[in-house]
């Protein structure tokens, strides 16, 4: 870590935002400069808890505070103005995935920060759990990998509010829930070359659990190609409980199967030859991502590598509007021919990308 201590913000208070909060109060290069949430109540007892100062007013706290990095975790459609904000105060900014509403808006979100030379990074944590960095690094162990599958299946409950509404929210179980496993497949086996995708929505009044009526959707399955006959299975959920996550890479050679807590490695025949179990409360993933992006801020190097960088990001959401638009076409699509229609190339995206090991 770089020497220094950066004034930081954290806007909206709910999970993510608490648990990146109480990460940043244990970074040694941060300075807590203040919080803010719309709810009074919550703003109020972080303030105090933390010692600094606390607001409902979002820019009033960039006005005031003028943190050098902002940590963004709001619901996406209060993202664009407060994006604009962190611009016009010249503002690196975190933010919780996913990046945009679709992939047009969060491209739109990486020129205006490039133009700027700012840094705009996207909460993909699972990138710095110990488990998935050694799948990742023990990727080749396996050989080429043909089979690859990746889910993440949430009970979200009836309660859905704005995440019920697509224009607030831009999507539902793929944009996101579905955003963490397709961006570590990306990770790890890079961009497909086509997706095929089917989404459905319960809008049932019926049953133990009813749910209102909303239009964004509850379950998607997705095959994703790539060259090479070589494929991914992409299950997420917000309507299936207990809370699963899971990675598996399937290879001539072996198999990996990674998840939260644990990682393994097989050879063909299913003899295990590594095992990682990471205990690691979730603050530790958080505070890792947190100092790396202070570390590619205080570096100074807008043109440079970091790690998560938006740019990157829109890899997973042409994926994303990729399998949404082949729901509706019924057939497959490609997502690069998603970036191209936003002005970027696959290249284009990986310019800042920097491997997190």
């Amino acid at each position: 870590m770089s020497e220094g201590v950066l004034p930081v913000a954290v806007i909206g208070l709910g999970a993510f935002g608490r648990r990146t909060l109480e990460a940043l109060a244990e970074c040694s290069c941060a300075r807590l400069a203040g919080v803010a949430d719309r709810d009074a109540r919550r703003a109020e007892e972080a303030g105090r808890e933390f010692n600094v100062p606390f607001y409902t007013d979002n820019r009033q706290l960039l006005l005031s505070a003028r943190p050098k990095a902002v940590f963004l975790a709001t619901p996406p459609m209060h993202a664009p103005d407060l994006l604009e904000a962190c611009l016009e105060m010249e503002m690196h900014v975190w933010k919780e995935a996913p990046l945009g509403r679709n992939l047009s808006e969060a491209a739109a979100f990486v020129r205006r920060f490039e133009e700027r030379k700012l840094l705009l990074a996207v909460g993909t944590q699972r990138r710095f759990a110990e488990t998935y960095r050694l799948a990742h690094r023990r990727r080749d162990r396996v050989g080429e990998v043909f089979l690859a599958r990746a889910e993440y299946l949430f009970n979200w409950g009836a309660e859905l509010r704005w995440r019920g509404d697509k224009q607030s929210a831009g999507g539902g179980a793929l944009l996101e829930l579905g955003c963490h496993p397709i961006d570590l497949l990306i990770w790890m086996l890079g961009l497909p070359e086509q997706v095929y995708g089917v989404i459905a929505r319960e809008n049932s009044p019926n049953g133990e659990n009813p749910r209102p009526p909303h239009d964004t959707d509850d379950t998607v399955s997705a095959l994703l190609r790539y060259g090479g006959n070589r494929t991914a299975n992409v299950v997420a959920s917000r309507v299936s409980g207990p809370v699963r996550e899971e990675l598996a890479l399937h290879g001539r050679d072996g198999s990996i199967t990674a998840n939260g807590d644990t990682c393994v490695i097989r050879n063909s025949d299913g003899d295990v030859l590594d095992h990682l179990r990471d205990d690691s409360p979730p603050d530790v993933v958080f505070r890792r991502q947190a100092e790396a992006f202070l570390d590619a801020v205080q570096a100074d190097t807008p043109n440079g590598r970091y790690a998560c960088s938006a740019a990157e990001n829109l890899l997973t959401h042409a994926v994303i509007d990729a399998i949404y638009l082949s729901h509706r076409t019924g057939q497959p699509e490609r997502p690069a021919d998603q970036l191209r229609m936003n002005g970027f190339e696959p290249a284009d995206c990986l310019k800042h990308s920097l491997t997190v090991e």
